[in-house]
Parts: C-alpha cells; sequence; structure tokens
C-alpha cells in the first residue's frame, strides 16, 4: 500500500506516480495531511484477514529484512497471510509527520533494511547516507524478500523498469539549468532504509 502525502499526490514529477505505474497490485491510499486513521479505505486494506501490515520505515525495533530470522518473519506474516507493506511516500519529514499524527500507523510493526548504497535521487538531497526513495526503497524490498526465500521475484524481473525510470526521471531534472536540490530530515534509527 502506498499511503501518499498530498503534496506528492499533485506533484508531477515524483515516486509515487512511477510506483503506482509500475506495480499492477498496488493499492493507493491519499492522505489529507492530517491524519489516515479515519480513512476508509486505509481502514479497510489494513484491517483485510487476509494481509499482515508492516510499515516500512525505519526505527529502533524495525525487522531488518537483511539480518532477522525467518522464524521472526512468520511471527510478523502468520501462515496463510500475506505481507502488506504500508509505503509512505512523501519527503522525510512529511512522512514523519503523518506517521506521528496515525495511531494505526505507530501500532504497525516496522520493517526496514541495510542499505548498501546511497539514494540515486539527485535532485533531492538525502538526510542521511541511508534514506532512499520510495521507488529505491520498495525495489530493494522485493529484491530481499525473493533473495531471503520470503517471496518472489516478478517472472521478468518488471520491478526492475521503476528503478530504470525513476533514473531517468532524475537524469532529466537534473539536466534543467539551475535545479537546486532539497534537503530533508531523517534520523534514521538503528535498522536504516525507507
Amino acid at each position: 500500500m502506498l499511503l501518499v502525502h498530498p503534496r506528492e499526490v499533485r506533484s508531477t514529477v515524483g515516486t509515487a506516480w512511477i510506483l503506482r505505474r509500475s506495480i499492477s497490485n498496488l493499492k493507493w491510499v491519499r492522505s489529507n495531511g492530517l491524519g489516515i486513521d479515519d480513512n476508509q479505505p486505509f481502514q479497510e486494506l489494513i484491517g483485510s484477514p487476509e494481509h499482515s501490515p508492516l510499515l516500512l520505515f525505519p526505527g529502533e525495533n524495525a525487522f531488518n529484512l537483511n539480518q532477522g530470522s525467518l522464524e521472526e518473519w512468520a511471527q510478523l506474516v502468520p501462515q496463510g497471510k500475506r505481507p502488506l507493506f504500508v509505503v509512505i511516500d512523501g519527503t522525510w519529514t512529511e512522512a514523519k509527520v503523518m506517521l506521528q499524527r496515525s495511531h494505526v500507523l505507530k501500532s504497525l510493526p516496522r520493517v526496514s533494511f541495510d542499505v548498501s548504497k546511497e539514494s540515486e535521487y539527485g535532485f533531492k538531497r538525502q538526510p542521511h547516507p541511508s534514506c532512499l526513495s520510495s521507488v529505491e526503497g520498495v525495489h530493494r524490498v522485493i529484491e530481499l524478500l525473493a533473495n531471503r526465500g520470503m517471496g518472489a521475484l516478478p517472472s521478468e524481473r518488471e520491478h526492475d523498469q521503476m528503478l530504470q525510470i525513476f533514473k531517468r526521471m532524475v537524469r532529466v531534472q537534473l539536466g534543467f539549468n539551475g535545479f537546486r536540490s532539497r534537503q530533508d530530515s531523517c534520523s534514521p534509527g538503528k535498522n536504516s532504509g525507507t
């Protein structure tokens, strides 16, 4: 599920649109910016009995997809359920505010991963080397789940296309004269990654 900040919905150059067009089973939920807990589509997805909702967001107690045991994973996603990754799409500051305002988001188990290379979001300076864009983070999760035996890669690696589109978008934006990067604030915990 992609939980989109209102500013990102209006953006014509952003990761939300790339993800929405790249992942066929992605659920897109627009936030009004004031809170998400009363949003009916959000509540229906989070409360779905076939899913185990997990918040993809760094933090001290986040399950690390690189290092966590398969037994711990089985506790997070019991037999017969599918993981529902909740990804907050917005700047790191916007994402933190959305998280702070939502009792539901705060109650979800967090998952994260080790970051092996910095974000390629060249026109948005990431506030910390472990902060990635939503596209980069989702791509990394798909890869990690498959590599660890917790999921399967798309048969034709369709998820690689979203990363290629993202990189092209960055190159085009950087090609504009006078384009300045923007810094955002991220204070990752023990487990980094978006």
